[in-house]
């Protein structure tokens, strides 16, 4: 027979047993659905955590005050500032680093004329927004003149400017940050998340020397960005920023450090890990979901045949070959597999418009994922099909016609 009409008496046969098929294909159907899910979810985590980490730069490194003690007792890390805008300048000077960039961090209350709303603002210089790549769509950036001469002026994210000035331009508008007046000179443009979780639309930046924050002497700053002039020079930077500041900080010996370095990079290597291990668990899922799916089917099949004998016999009897009988049955395995593909095909789908109604990360079937799924499900249909057609097919045609 011609593949056509191995297919077409693929479907008469499983159409004769519906409900049969249907149970029969249920295991393949949860299978390829499992597996599709997870290639996807694999390569969205991924790609979510590559387009956050974008938005912080490349080769960063940040650092924290540590865990200092304090009468004997060790303190939460970062609670006590000890880092300093002087700290900052100097790691700047390191040949390793392409420049050092120092932040204080505050949740105030901003008044949008008679709107208000709290969001996290953040003290910086020039140098912070080309280390993390922050652009600006409208207006200008902040600059040097801005933090010596301490201005009151601030650059907001491009939802605050889309929510609170609608209707006209937020450029020269003026916002009150902690009681104080500040002037809008900028909207960023872009969108991501910062170290904190903020949303960049939601952020707001103002000089860090007009911080209206009240710390325990001049100076002080909650982190320092530090980015290194390339990736290969990551251990290097680190190293040399933990000897100049166990330096300046007057740490000797085996003293604790007063502060933390944190790369990047380890984070991403964390995000992606947990995605192999989602990808993994799921794998894992669908694969005993495929297993139980094809001994389901040659189970069904095997019953097919017993069913089917003289059926065979008398296909035999008017000139087919064994070879005709052993592709009937295995095109009718391997069919039977690739409706339950199409289907898991569908499942997967919508699990992956389920997701995306989330809106955290955007999970996307691609060609090569659906061919993948089609070619599980025909493997499997011929690796399981495979013992209940050739016993099909070894049947002599006089004993066939015997059977009632």
């Amino acid at each position: 027979m011609s593949p056509l009409q191995i297919f077409i008496e693929a479907l008469r046969a499983l159409n004769g047993n519906r409900l049969r098929s249907a149970l029969t294909m249920l295991g393949v159907v949860i299978g390829i659905a499992s597996v599709l899910l997870m290639l996807s979810v694999g390569d969205s985590v991924r790609a979510f955590i590559a387009k956050e980490l974008s938005v912080l730069g490349s080769n960063q490194l940040i650092v924290q005050p540590g865990t200092p003690v304090d009468g004997g007792v060790r303190r939460r890390a970062g609670e006590v500032p000890n880092l300093t805008v002087d700290d900052a300048r100097a790691l700047a000077q390191l040949p390793s680093l392409r420049g050092a960039a120092p932040a204080l961090q505050g949740f105030f209350q901003l008044h949008y004329g008679d709107a208000n709303s709290n969001q996290t603002v953040l003290g910086v210089t020039p140098a912070m927004m080309e280390l993390r790549n922050w652009q600006i769509d409208r207006g200008v950036a902040l600059d040097e003149r801005d933090v010596q001469s301490a201005n009151r002026v601030v650059v907001i994210g491009s939802l605050l400017a889309r929510k609170y000035y609608a209707d006209r331009d937020p450029l020269g508008q003026v916002v009150r940050l902690d009681g104080q007046p500040f002037t809008i000179i900028g909207v960023m443009a872009g969108k991501g998340r910062t170290l904190d979780g903020t949303e960049l639309g939601e952020l707001v930046l103002v000089p860090i020397s007009a911080m209206p924050l009240r710390l325990a002497r001049p100076g002080l700053v909650h982190y320092i960005s530090l980015q290194a002039r390339s990736a290969s020079q990551m251990d290097d930077a680190r190293q040399d920023a933990e000897e100049l500041l166990r330096d300046r900080h007057h740490i000797t010996g085996d003293k604790k450090d007063d502060f933390a370095i944190t790369d990047l990079a380890s984070i991403a290597e964390t995000g992606s890990a947990i995605a192999r291990g989602l990808s993994v668990g799921l794998g894992v899922i669908g694969a005993i979901s495929l297993l139980v799916g094809g001994i389901g089917i040659m189970n069904i099949m095997l019953v097919s045949v017993s069913e089917r004998v003289r059926e065979i016999g008398i296909r035999m009897a008017i000139g087919a070959k064994p070879r005709d009988v052993l592709w009937q049955f295995l095109g009718e395995s391997v069919v039977l597999c690739l409706i339950g593909g199409l289907i898991g095909l569908g499942l997967a789908a919508l699990g992956a418009l389920g997701i995306n109604a989330l809106d955290k990360v955007v999970v996307s079937l691609s060609t090569q994922h659906v061919i993948v799924a089609v070619g599980f499900a025909s493997l499997v249909g011929l690796f399981f099909g495979y013992y209940p057609a050739r016993r099909a097919s070894k049947l002599l045609p006089i004993e066939c016609l015997r059977q009632d």
